[in-house]
């Protein structure tokens, strides 16, 4: 009889663990880095090339992403956004998937990642758009052009609330 008990028992826990799995995924965290490309070379025209310091800052990034887990990375379809983004997703061994800069928004970027964890690299003048749409505000301004130590993250619950920080990442020269 005590063996049939612990066998109820055993079933209850597992049948329990199996809703309380369903309703960890339900409840996951969608959660966006806005990254700006790395220190680009000048005078190569509109598409230029990563500086050796912005090869050196996009390494880095693999430095901070290294305990996190890391469901997808976006880039801009520019040499520069490709580039930084390059070794953080051959370290996750992840696809850099490209996107358009001129049609992407905070609506289309939730409806297509919700319940991910998503690393988009952009531009000075984008990144805080998407923060901004996902907030359903404009409080982020434009990163200033010499500005790449800051970034914006935003986690969405699945009730649709948001919360966005501008983080600076300290990088080493």
């Amino acid at each position: 009889m005590k063996l049939k008990s612990l066998w109820v028992v055993v079933i209850m826990i597992i049948m329990s663990s199996c809703g309380n799995t369903s309703k960890q995924e339900d409840n996951k965290l969608t959660t966006f880095y806005f990254i700006r490309h790395a220190e680009k070379v000048k005078d190569q025209g509109n598409d230029p090339e990563l500086t050796p310091s912005g090869i050196s800052r996009a390494n880095q990034w693999v430095n901070y992403f290294f305990l996190k887990d890391v469901d997808r990375i976006l880039s801009s379809d520019f040499k520069r956004t490709r580039q930084t983004a390059a070794p953080l997703a051959k370290s996750k061994k992840l696809t850099i998937e490209i996107y358009d800069v001129r049609s992407l928004n905070g609506d289309s970027l939730l409806n297509k990642y919700k319940g991910e964890t998503v690393v988009l690299y952009g531009h000075s003048n984008t990144i805080n758009s998407y923060t901004n749409d996902l907030q359903s505000d404009s409080i982020y301004k434009e990163l200033d052009e010499k500005d790449y130590d800051h970034f914006f993250k935003v986690q969405i619950d699945n009730n649709g609330k948001s919360r966005a920080q501008k983080l600076a990442m300290d990088f080493i020269e």
